[in-house]
């Protein structure tokens, strides 16, 4: 099982629901290729920012 990419642990297989070990680019169990799956994103907290209504202008 090559190991030439480091991706993040995956918990399951998406084939099979079996836990591959940690860096396998296949399956164990099944042959799933685990590069083929995408990332998981990071933790990019993300913050709400509003923009105060406008005052009212005086007439």
């Amino acid at each position: 099982m090559s190991q030439s990419q480091q991706q993040p642990a995956l918990s399951k297989c998406p084939g099979c629901e079996e836990p591959p070990a940690a860096g396998d680019l296949f399956c164990g169990a099944c042959g799933y290729d685990l590069s083929a799956v995408p990332a998981r994103p990071g933790d990019r907290p993300t913050m709400a920012i509003t923009v105060p209504p406008a005052a009212p202008e005086a007439a």
